[in-house]
């Protein structure tokens, strides 16, 4: 499922317009927990992934330097919305409260998009620049994933340099690992029967609030394929007010058929099934180094 990107409350209010009122959230109600699979271990929140990130260009920079290259880092983007404190989940659950004020973040999202305006042209690197930098295709080696699939590691190139400085040796093999991992939970967990008997109940619950859908994410693509077509600013508030009922809606259905408990229990036994000895070590290993850079 696409990750929801969170939007601020206000921003997206202030763009719907009156809404009417509605019922209250319950204050004393307590937010659900993040529902990702091994327990996190694949996810991070926009401070994670920012940190991570600069220490790696730090230390791309430092390899470019050491073979006689000027690597400028690339620049930390202005924060142009609210950082997240909770990574986004795989499964598109919603809470009540998120839905009424956030919606699904959607028509934020086209809104900075819009914003951002035409990306500049790259010019063509030095051939000699772009093999330190990034390797070239004569010195790779291939790494067997879980799920079958494989992927292509750049032999002695600064980016794969600069991951094992940051991370340790062997981080190439476990990240993608634990991503391969992540992924079979996801899909296992999605076709699982009892959680397909509760989407049967929420895409009812959708239907007769005016929402039909056989999935949540089609709700989604829906209102994204609004956004984007939304050619002013009255139209750009349609969809807005549009987002909010729908999401509230969402939410509300999701609640009844419960979705959230189905899942819970299908990616429980689903890890059971996945995870041997070994892979847990990868996973436990992985989420070490990465406290261990996030200090």
């Amino acid at each position: 499922m696409r990750r929801a990107v969170a939007a601020s409350a206000v921003a997206l209010l202030a763009l719907a317009g009156p809404v009417g009122c509605g019922e209250a959230s319950p204050s004393d109600r307590a937010r659900p927990a993040p529902l990702h699979p091994l327990n996190g271990a694949a996810y991070y929140s926009d401070a994670e992934q920012r940190t991570m990130d600069e220490k790696v260009e730090a230390a791309t920079g430092d390899c470019m330097r050491r073979r006689g290259f000027h690597y400028p880092a690339e620049p930390t983007p202005p924060a142009t919305a609210p950082v997240e404190s909770e990574p986004g989940n795989p499964y598109g659950l919603l809470d009540a409260r998120d839905a009424r004020t956030r919606g699904y973040g959607i028509v934020p999202e086209e809104m900075r998009r819009r914003q951002g305006g035409p990306s500049a042209t790259p010019s063509s690197p030095d051939p000699r620049y772009a093999a330190a930098l990034l390797g070239d295709q004569t010195r790779q080696r291939t790494l067997p994933l879980p799920d079958g699939n494989e992927v292509s590691i750049a032999v002695g190139a600064c980016v794969t340099e600069a991951r094992a400085a940051v991370f340790g040796d062997d981080w190439d093999r476990l990240f993608y690992t634990v991503q391969a991992l992540s992924n079979m939970v996801i899909t296992r967990t999605g076709d699982s029967p009892e959680v397909a008997r509760a989407l049967e109940t929420w895409s009812s619950c959708v239907g007769r609030a005016g929402h039909p859908a056989a999935h949540p994410e089609e709700l989604r693509e829906a209102l994204h394929e609004r956004a984007r077509a939304a050619a002013d600013a009255e139209a750009v508030r349609a969809v807005a007010r549009a987002e909010l009922a729908t999401a509230e809606a969402d939410a509300d259905c999701q609640e009844q058929a419960g979705l959230r408990q189905a899942l819970r229990d299908a990616q429980r036994r689903v890890e059971q099934q996945v995870l041997t000895d070994g892979f847990r070590r990868d996973v436990e290993q992985l989420r070490q180094r990465r406290q261990r850079v996030l200090g």
